[in-house]
């Protein structure tokens, strides 16, 4: 599915995880909720309205965070992640993320932007993924 006429409303979406294996990320994402009116292909929103799912990137060539070169592979490194700004092109993606921890953790605020270059990028919508976590 072609997420990319969508990626508006992933502002003050969230980055539930991340699952980054050899040559292979998935981010776990949910956008902002929406309006049924947005939705233009056959999408199924989840029960709060929004469009929740898994981003699978593939064959990656490079990532970065705050354009530094990642070495090891990208995690999820606190509670959650609000997502700012979200583009994706057919071999590339940004993510901006405000990323917080919640209490008895230590208060953070921690703003990051990964970029991700990739052979192959695609969405798998799953309405009901905010239920896992």
């Amino acid at each position: 599915m072609d997420i990319s006429k969508y990626t508006a409303f992933f502002h003050d979406g969230s980055v539930m995880d991340i699952q980054h294996t050899e040559d292979k990320i998935v981010f776990f994402m949910a956008s902002a909720e929406m309006d049924e009116d947005d939705i233009k292909d056959d999408i199924n929103l989840s029960k709060d309205n929004s469009i929740q799912g898994k981003l699978h990137i593939e064959g990656i060539k490079r990532v970065t965070v705050d354009d530094e070169l990642l070495e090891k592979p990208l995690r999820k490194e606190y509670d959650n992640g609000h997502i700012f700004d979200f583009e994706i092109t057919k071999n590339s993606i940004e993510l901006s993320i405000d990323w917080i921890n919640f209490p008895p953790k230590p208060q953070i605020n921690e703003f990051s932007v990964i970029n991700v270059d990739a052979k192959k990028i695609y969405w798998e919508n799953i309405p009901n993924l905010e239920d896992s976590y």
